[in-house]
């Protein structure tokens, strides 16, 4: 048994939810299908042959439709009649997706797969989270610098304030004391008039 990834190898007709397979059973027509081969096996006169085509007899037989048994498992056809009885329930049912109708991205990788122009590689996937991630912190950081020009501002504003109080606070007490000297000064002169009389 492998338990890597053979999607990429995988039939149209075979159905989805299996990233490694070794080989399909096909209880309508008692045949298996090698996923790495490639190949078709089915009984001939007592004989297993493996085929690139199956013969004419099974032409018109619609591999979509079929139910297909995943067997990992080598050899799994020595098991014929056990798996014909097994999976005979299987037979004329028509209840599984196939790759060629699904739209998830690891079977549109398949070149085959008539949706395989929408598919996105792992690195343009990454290209993409890269452009995204760039963005979001362009977007933080022009964020943080409105903040920070926005604090600067009102610190700037604030020191503003703050300087005119503080020179206002200064010219009052130069003011303060100018009035005191002329308040001095005149009652210095009053009193030098009084002396003199």
């Amino acid at each position: 048994m492998n338990n890597g990834n053979n999607i990429i190898t995988q039939p149209l007709w075979g159905p989805v939810g299996y990233d490694y397979v070794e080989y399909y059973y096909i209880p309508d027509i008692d045949a298996y299908y090698n996923v790495p081969g490639a190949q078709y096996v089915y009984l001939e006169k007592k004989h297993w042959m493996m085929v690139k085509d199956l013969p004419m007899r099974y032409k018109n037989f619609n591999f979509y439709g079929a139910h297909k048994v995943v067997m990992n498992e080598p050899k799994p056809y020595m098991n014929y009649r056990a798996n014909k009885i097994k999976y005979a329930e299987y037979k004329g049912q028509h209840d599984q997706i196939d790759i060629r109708d699904s739209h998830d991205q690891k079977y549109l990788a398949k070149e085959d797969h008539p949706e395989h122009s929408k598919w996105i590689s792992p690195q343009d996937m990454q290209d993409r989270q890269n452009r995204v991630t760039e963005q979001n912190r362009v977007a933080a950081q022009s964020s943080q610098d409105s903040l920070n020009r926005a604090t600067e501002q009102t610190r700037v504003t604030a020191q503003g304030r703050q300087d005119s109080l503080n020179r206002a606070t200064l010219q009052n007490n130069e003011n303060r004391h100018n009035t005191q000297e002329q308040l001095n000064n005149q009652q210095l002169q009053n009193n030098e008039n009084n002396h003199k009389h």
